[in-house]
């Protein structure tokens, strides 16, 4: 029973530990920062050039539909 015992608190105390340094681990912060700002540009610059990326869109599906049959 004492090897039982043992084990659960060793378990339970691990298991502290790891939550403990999953919520203040900052590792990654940066990361998710940089992906929302290339996010940010993506769209800006898909919102200033819409009508080019719409008309150079249809005009290659134009073609590949063409291409196809």
């Amino acid at each position: 029973m004492k090897t039982l015992d043992n084990l659960y608190w060793r378990v339970k105390f691990g298991l502290m530990n790891w939550v403990e340094d999953f919520l203040t681990d900052e590792e990654g912060d940066s990361n998710l920062v940089s992906i929302i700002v290339l996010i940010v540009i993506i769209l800006a610059v898909a919102a200033i050039f819409r009508e080019r990326l719409i008309t150079a869109i249809e005009s290659v599906f134009g073609k590949l539909m063409e291409f196809i049959g």
